[in-house]
């Protein structure tokens, strides 16, 4: 009863935004405590009911800003995981609708102390079988609930529940692709300049489950800082960053064990000119129970506009897996909590891989945004598995084929179309396919993956 009573408030909210709806100019950030509507102060601006709910004066002190936001993705995969789900699913090709809806409220006091909360439920309809439960369905939690203080322009102190996202997102991201996005457990320090920003940290990612306000911190910690200084022109811009994790839940080569990893690590990127380039460079070291940790990771995106809107890129990743099994070292890169690397078409990581990914870009105003990739993935070290994106084993699978001399993983190809008729709306469509490599196809079902996907998101 519930459920279905949910669904009915639902659906009205959704239709009735779409109703409301115009085009005045609004300035919507990823990360939705970051949205910037302070033109909106002066009450001739506002307009629509969405402007006067985003600059609501609670007397002399107190301004209150109202949002949310809305996605629903139709996905279908033939052969999801490579043929390699449960013997207990329906089938291993669901078809599947995605539910995600989220509400937040950001309460600030004489531009020294906020409150920001945030609201999150997501749903999966028609497929029996989950294919991740614990990101495809989640009833209700609070999503974030935090607060600011504001010592002067430059610094910000945040305690609570909060999304984390660094730079490229490589090694921590608020995951938009799943339908449950990451948050943390955190406490940041925060220096912000028009040329600058840095970030310490101190978090535990939550644990999402699929009840009522039921997620629980996990039992992993992860700390450091994130260094961004960004050229006047945009040309030059430098990233620096320290990670240490903690967890008791690591996993490599059928061995679990605690594991205490730092990463070092730099990048340097441009933008907005019409040659750009982004390198990314880190170093690992560590325990994993009694063996030492050492590994390191390259990964590069080159491009170039010959003609204007359209963009040719050359990207890629050398990212070297464990030497050997017998020895005292752990040569396995950990990825912590990245964001999938190759989209939604397979649950497959970087880790222990090579991979070259030539693509055509299309880029027009802010309209559209289309890239067709293509993306050749062989194991870097044959002593080394495979890896999901969440740092879990991919391959080898326990009880079959362990030993393979083969390399090539996979050959991934994928389409993404992206439209924004506004800016609270966007559209996207996705295609990719990935051929199964000689490596899937010897440790496991290694069925050729087909992904298509339909997505809507709405936001105010």
């Amino acid at each position: 009863m519930f459920d279905l009573r949910f669904r009915k408030i639902y659906l009205f909210f959704y239709f009735g935004i779409f109703l409301q709806y115009n085009s005045h100019a609004q300035t919507i950030a990823k990360l939705r405590f970051d949205d910037d509507f302070s033109y909106l102060k002066a009450d001739s601006l506002k307009t629509t009911w969405k402007e006067k709910i985003k600059n609501v004066s609670l007397g002399t002190n107190f301004q209150l800003s109202l949002g949310g936001e809305s996605r629903e993705q139709y996905q279908s995969y033939e052969h999801v995981n490579f043929g390699e789900v449960p013997s207990d699913f329906v089938t291993d090709s669901p078809h599947q609708l995605m539910h995600r809806i989220m509400f937040h409220a950001n309460l600030a006091y004489k531009n020294t102390f906020r409150l920001f909360a945030q609201l999150n439920n997501t749903a999966r309809f028609l497929n029996p079988n989950p294919i991740n439960s614990q990101i495809d369905e989640n009833l209700l939690s609070t999503h974030q609930l935090f607060l600011d203080y504001k010592f002067n322009n430059h610094w910000i102190f945040r305690l609570g529940q909060q999304e984390l996202a660094y730079g490229s997102e490589r090694f921590v991201a608020s995951r938009e692709g799943p339908n449950t996005r990451l948050t943390f457990q955190a406490a940041t320090l925060k220096y912000i300049s028009p040329r600058n920003k840095l970030d310490f940290f101190t978090s535990k990612p939550m644990k999402m489950n699929t009840g009522v306000f039921d997620d629980v911190p996990a039992s992993e910690s992860l700390y450091g800082f994130y260094y961004m200084h960004s050229s006047s022109k945009s040309r030059f811009n430098l990233d620096l960053f320290y990670f240490n994790s903690e967890s008791n839940l690591r996993q490599y080569m059928f061995k679990k064990g605690n594991e205490n990893r730092h990463t070092f690590g730099m990048r340097l990127y441009s933008s907005l000119g019409p040659w750009n380039y982004d390198v990314e460079l880190a170093k690992q070291v560590g325990a994993f129970d009694e063996l030492s940790i050492s590994s390191y990771m390259a990964v590069w995106d080159f491009n170039v506009s010959p003609v204007q809107y359209f963009y040719l890129g050359f990207s890629g990743n050398y990212v070297p897996g464990d030497k050997s099994n017998s020895d005292s070292q752990l040569n396995t890169f950990n990825t912590l909590y990245a964001k999938p690397p190759f989209g939604q078409t397979v649950a497959l990581n970087i880790t222990n891989t090579i991979n070259l990914s030539p693509y055509v870009r299309y880029q027009h105003t802010n309209k559209w945004l289309a890239t067709l990739r293509s993306s050749f993935v062989t194991r870097e070290s044959l002593a080394d598995g495979i890896f999901t994106p969440n740092m879990m084993p991919l391959r080898p699978i326990l009880g079959k084929n362990k030993d393979s001399n083969a390399r090539r993983v996979g050959n991934i190809f994928a389409l993404d179309v992206n439209y924004f008729p506004t800016k609270n709306v966007s559209l996207q469509f996705e295609l990719g396919y990935c051929e199964a490599g000689d490596y899937m196809i010897d440790t496991g079902n290694g069925r050729d993956v087909m992904y298509f996907a339909l997505k809507n998101a709405f936001k105010f």
